[in-house]
């Protein structure tokens, strides 16, 4: 059963960031907390952890 990830709420009223990592490949098996983005807001640099255990099956962006 597929999944889809939206970018989680980065706090403040922050509405946008920049992806500067995608940390993970298709295929890859990931697990809930894994780390699979790096997102740079105006206000600092997040990791984005993963909500879901399972395998990556397609990444729609790019750094």
């Amino acid at each position: 059963m597929s999944r889809a990830f939206k970018l989680p709420d980065l706090g403040e009223g922050i509405h946008e960031g920049e992806i500067l990592a995608v940390a993970v490949d298709v295929g890859q098996e990931v697990k809930e907390g894994d780390i699979i983005l790096e997102v740079e807001t105006d206000k600092a640099a997040v990791e984005i952890p993963s909500p879901y255990t399972g395998t990556v099956e397609e990444i729609f962006v790019k750094p």
